[in-house]
């Protein structure tokens, strides 16, 4: 049997930089930055394919980009510039299955050049809701992507 393919996230402990602040090699992504994770079956929700508009806020910018999938516990975004991960930030979206605009928080857990991958944090079960309903009107992703 093949392995599940892999995806390369940058490296929370050293910020992808490979590097401690002592300056000596990251042991945790062995000083490259990069953390190999297994994608198949490591995902708590399934994503979905979506073309959405979204504000990515940060206390000193807003920034616009694409939100290109979802799921109940976060998004992927292109974004026009990066943002560091762990970074806190608010999203502002609109979901057809939710009357306004929703406004949650998210952390920011990988970013691959423009590429962002957000969490929710603090959803209510009405903004869960919304886009639990939305989800199930997209395509999904197979698990290995």
């Amino acid at each position: 049997m093949a392995s599940p393919p892999k995806a390369y996230f940058w490296c929370e402990d050293c910020g992808g930089s490979g590097r401690k602040s002592d300056d000596t090699p990251c042991p945790r992504c062995e000083g490259t930055g990069k953390v190999s994770v297994w994608t198949t079956g490591r995902r708590r929700f399934l994503r979905h394919l979506t073309n959405l508009p979204i504000t990515v806020s940060l206390p000193e910018r807003d920034i616009e980009g694409y939100c290109n999938q979802i799921a109940e516990g976060g998004l992927a975004a292109l974004l026009r510039d990066p943002i560091p991960v762990g970074s806190l930030v608010s999203l502002q979206f609109v979901v057809p299955t939710h009357p306004t605009k929703l406004h949650l928080q998210g952390v920011v857990r990988y970013g691959f050049g423009f590429q962002h991958g957000l969490e929710f944090v603090s959803l209510s079960e009405r903004e869960r809701l919304a886009i639990r309903q939305f989800c199930t009107e997209l395509p999904s992703v197979s698990p290995g992507a």
